[in-house]
Parts: C-alpha cells; sequence; structure tokens
C-alpha cells in the first residue's frame, strides 16, 4: 500500500495543505506545535477513519471552522487506486467516510483495508504502562489482520457493558440479578473463549518476528521475550473448547466477587501480555534505551505480520522514534527502515541521515511550519 498524495482542509493547524508522497521514507522536519504530527494523525484518517490518539473528531477541526476534510490517494500493491475522503460536520456532529465515491456505512469496515502500523510517544505505555495499554496493542493488530477478531471483539465489549450494567444496578439495589445475567454469561463465554484463544495464538505467532527485527536492531545482545497471560487458564498448546469450559467454570466461581465490585472480573479484558528482556521484566529492569528498541522492535515486527497475514504491505507512521536513540541504535533503525514499505516520520531534527542521504527519488523531506509544507530542495511552498 501507498499513499500518493493527501490533502488537509481546516484539519488541526493546517487550513489547507496538499502533501505530495514519495514511495520510501517521506520525513516531516520542524519544531514542536508546527504541525507535523497533524500529517501522521490525518494519515490516520484515511487508514482507520479515526485519530490514533483517540481525539474524538470535533478536536480536530481547526477552531471556527465548520468542517473539515482529508483526502487522499492510495495504490494497492496489486496497483488497485482508492480515493479515500472522511469528513467531518460540526453542524450536526456528522462523520462520512467515502472510497472511490461510494459512502461507507460501517467505518468498522474500512480497518485492515489500509493496514497501518503506528508509532508515536503514546505508544511508550505498551511497554511502560498497565495491561490495558498492551491489550491495546494486541487488538489493534490482529482486528487489522481479521475481521471476524474484530467483529467478536467489539461484540464482546457490548457483552461486558450490559453485564456491568446488571451487575452495578444489583449491587446499588442489593438484588440478585442471576436471572438477568445468565442470557448474558454464555454470549460472554463464547466470544471470550474465541478471543482469549486468537491472542495465544497470535503470541506465538508473533514472537519470531520481534527476536529477529530485535536482533537486527540491537546486534544480538539484547533478546526479547513475549507471554500471554489470560484470566482463564488455559493448556499448552490452547483449545478453544478447554478454554470456554475453564471460563465457564471460573465466571461461576467468581459470581460473588462480581455481585461485590459490581463489574465482570473474568475475560480477556483482564489479560496481560508479559514483556521481558535477557531473562529480565521489561518493565522493572529495562533501560529507557531498551525500552525504545523493544518497542520499535514490535512495531517493524507489526509490519511483516500484518504484510502476511494481510497480504498488503502495510503504511508506517512514526512519530518522533528517534528522540531517545544513541546514534548507534538510529542508524540501525533507519537502515532497518529503508528495507520496508512507505514510511511517514516526524522529526525536529534531521541529523540521523547521513549529508548524501537520497531526497530526490525515492524518498522526500517535507519542512512543516505553521500549518505549511515546503521543500527546500524546489522553493516551493504547499499551504
Amino acid at each position: 500500500m501507498k499513499v500518493r498524495s493527501i490533502e488537509l482542509r481546516d484539519f488541526r493547524n493546517h487550513g489547507q495543505t496538499t502533501i505530495p508522497c514519495a514511495n520510501g521514507i517521506n520525513i516531516f522536519v520542524g519544531e514542536n506545535g508546527e504541525g507535523k504530527t497533524n500529517i501522521l494523525e490525518a494519515l490516520s484518517y484515511l487508514c482507520l477513519t479515526k485519530s490514533f490518539f483517540g481525539s474524538n473528531d470535533a478536536t480536530v477541526l481547526q477552531i471556527g471552522k465548520p468542517k473539515f476534510l482529508v483526502r487522499g490517494e492510495l495504490v494497492a500493491d496489486a496497483g488497485i487506486r482508492y480515493n479515500v475522503d472522511v469528513s467531518y460536520d460540526l453542524s450536526d456532529e456528522s462523520k462520512t467516510v467515502s472510497i472511490n465515491n461510494s459512502p461507507v456505512e460501517k467505518f468498522s469496515s474500512v480497518v485492515g483495508r489500509f493496514p497501518v502500523v503506528i508509532l508515536s510517544p503514546e505508544g511508550n505505555a505498551i511497554t511502560f504502562g498497565m495491561p490495558a495499554d498492551r491489550r491495546k496493542f494486541i487488538d489493534f493488530v490482529v482486528s487489522q489482520s481479521s475481521k471476524r477478531y474484530f467483529e467478536d471483539l467489539l461484540e464482546y465489549r457490548r457483552i461486558v457493558r450490559q453485564r456491568n450494567k446488571i451487575l452495578l444496578d444489583g449491587k446499588v439495589n442489593k438484588a440478585d440479578c442471576s436471572d438477568l445475567l445468565e442470557p448474558w454469561d454464555e454470549e460472554l463465554i463464547d466470544r471470550g473463549a474465541g478471543l482469549t484463544y486468537r491472542r495465544a495464538r497470535f503470541v506465538e505467532e508473533f514472537t519470531p518476528y520481534i527476536v529477529e527485527v530485535c536482533r537486527q536492531l540491537a546486534g544480538g545482545v539484547e533478546t526479547p521475550e513475549l507471554r500471554y497471560i489470560p484470566s482463564v487458564s488455559m493448556e499448552e498448546p490452547p483449545d478453544e473448547e478447554q478454554i470456554r469450559q475453564r471460563f465457564r467454570e471460573q465466571l461461576r466461581a467468581k459470581r460473588f466477587e462480581e455481585r461485590r465490585m459490581g463489574s465482570t472480573v473474568v475475560g480477556p479484558h483482564r489479560d496481560e501480555l508479559d514483556l521481558g528482556i535477557n531473562n529480565r521484566a521489561l518493565r522493572k529492569y529495562a533501560s529507557q534505551g531498551q525500552h525504545k528498541t523493544i518497542l520499535v522492535a514490535l512495531k517493524v515486527a507489526e509490519f511483516h505480520y500484518l504484510s502476511e497475514r494481510c497480504r498488503e504491505t502495510p503504511i508506517l507512521l512514526l512519530d518522533d522514534v528517534f528522540s531517545e536513540f544513541d546514534s548507534h541504535r538510529s542508524q540501525r533503525t533507519l537502515e532497518l527502515l529503508k528495507s520496508l514499505g512507505q514510511t511517514f516520520i516526524t522529526t525536529t531534527n534531521e541529523s540521523m541521515f547521513p549529508a548524501e542521504f537520497d531526497w530526490e527519488g525515492e524518498n522526500k523531506r517535507h519542512h512543516v511550519f505553521q500549518g505549511c509544507v515546503s521543500y527546500a530542495e524546489t522553493g516551493s511552498v504547499i499551504h
């Protein structure tokens, strides 16, 4: 997948910006607050119909403007062209998405169609943060590669919300809610067991990718480990029916706790992905540089995983990825990126690129200042 061009209208601090994109590395150079990251955020709208920050649509609309538009031309590996429009109208708080002038009724259907890998400072939570941050990483990757998983995940979240409401009402009213819970229990077990099984399989399949990428980035001195820890115990190798039975038993055993807490305490929304490096816990013992190395390795491994599963080359969005790297790690990362697909990088300092780096062919340098993009090589400015 390649982005040929992208246009932003009244999006964040970009009034009207049109950007021609190179097939290789695209870097957006500028000081903080000039609008570099806004361009990556707009690219995520093309691929996912939403911001990778989790911002709501009204937030990204330029202040005082009635509507924003993100428009892009994308080309698949097979040569198929897609013209994607995403717009938001403040007057009725409505968002519209169209692909090749055909309206998209269900926005979730776009996920995975234009695979994308995103690394921003918020991604640090994958290695530094809470279990929910690592579950989010798994869900994002697997959802892009499996529509069934994504549909089950959305349905599972709906079921948990319904059960939690029943449990909370029962707690507040001191009432027995067993009859109300019963029809939701089997749905929870069915969807939850499927998610748990596929997550376990994902970690098993994904581990060789990150081990190989980490070897390339760190020269073989750092070996990552991934271990999936579900809230429902399971044997190795995982069996979906066995998980379903354990889930049912665990749900019965935790019924009193659920009533006391007023929430669902068993299921994949309580799972953990344990990360390690050289047989030590990553969160406790890794340096800042090692955290960044593992994070970049996770994202490059995600790129290779999605390439194979989606049969389409993902687009890479890297926001300020070199900020915590020494020159050695920066050069290794840059060499690795050059062998991948189309990449969009934001940076305040392009010193990690050698002076002789080719910006005239497959790669392009975009200078960003106050919501405008200019090109030193041609002297042109694009508003």
